[in-house]
């Protein structure tokens, strides 16, 4: 059952935690437009400047970790973790064991850091075409409290033993979960066309 599942993901120097929608949803129904009709939501936070920019420039990252600037949360729906899984061919994800209580417990992190403006509204920063939006967070982004760090913490929070003070890098929080005995799902990979055309041949089926 979905309600009770979350995973962990790594994707090059960022990771994410993806949570249901609909528990996501119980708390922060403003997010309706992003989740409505998904089943997973992908949550990430970073540098309010860099994190999911168009232009992220050197000089962009470099502000991002040495100096303290203000920070933003990303949400992305996600329909099919399975789809999901097989369009980032180049990260890892991690099934980690919950249930509602700790799924509650997570959401409560999350939702946490949303800043809202004087009407009580979430305030959006930017969106991308994937659909992933961007809103303002509260925290404060710095080399010694990066997306890592705040992943972690939702980690702990799940139950797993980790360190979140010390995960700064994302090779780091994945070898916390490691220890806590999870291993990557296998990789899912999109079949090609021209592989499934080759398949009908060799059954003697017609391409239409």
């Amino acid at each position: 059952m979905s309600d009770s599942q979350l995973y962990f993901c790594r994707d090059g120097i960022h990771t994410h935690l993806v949570i249901p929608s609909a528990a996501l949803l119980r708390v922060l129904p403003e997010l309706d437009e992003q989740l409505r009709g998904t089943q997973w939501a992908r949550i990430g936070w970073g540098d309010y400047l860099y994190y999911g920019s168009a232009q992220q420039s050197l000089m962009l990252g470099l502000r991002a970790l040495l100096l303290p600037t203000r920070a933003t949360i990303a949400v992305l729906g996600i329909s099919d973790i399975n789809q999901y899984r097989s369009s980032y061919a180049t990260g890892r994800t991690y099934s980690i064991n919950a249930n509602l209580g700790v799924i509650d417990a997570v959401v409560a992190f999350i939702s946490r850091h949303f800043k809202v403006d004087k009407y009580h509204q979430l305030i959006k920063v930017r969106a991308r075409d994937s659909g992933e939006t961007f809103f303002q967070s509260r925290g404060i982004y710095m080399c010694i409290n990066t997306c890592n760090n705040w992943t972690s913490r939702g980690l702990k929070i799940a139950g797993l033993r980790c360190l979140p003070r010390l995960n700064f890098l994302p090779s780091q929080v994945e070898r916390s979960v490691r220890r806590n005995g999870y291993l990557p799902l296998p990789l899912l990979l999109p079949e090609p066309q021209n592989t499934l055309v080759a398949k009908r041949s060799d059954l003697g089926l017609s391409k239409d």
